[in-house]
């Protein structure tokens, strides 16, 4: 799942057209600005039960492919929150882009 997710990250954002070296740094920086809104749209889904159960989850092993895991198996429609979070950072970072070539 997670391998899934970070694929359509690099390939919305461009991500896999940069040399590999800053691929990474890439994915750190865009990746977890793309994680956050995932998780916050999971979480505004996602039952009270199922949010207490995630906050233990995280708290107990934060790891990325575990955490998405969780997600997709409370909230279904996880890959295209995902695609849909992935694209919209996109836009907006061309719209910011143009702004400043004005």
């Amino acid at each position: 799942m997670f391998n899934t997710i970070n694929s359509n990250i690099v390939t919305t954002l461009g991500i896999n057209a940069l040399p590999v070296e800053q691929q990474k740094e890439a994915m750190e920086k865009l990746g977890a600005i793309v994680y956050q809104e995932i998780i916050m749209r999971a979480l505004d889904i996602m039952k009270e039960e199922d949010k207490d159960e995630f906050e233990k989850l995280i708290e107990k092993n934060p790891d990325p492919e575990m955490m998405f895991t969780f997600l997709a198996s409370k909230v279904p429609n996880i890959e295209t929150i995902a695609a849909e979070e992935a694209e919209k950072l996109r836009t907006e970072s061309a719209d910011i882009m143009s702004e400043i070539g004005k």
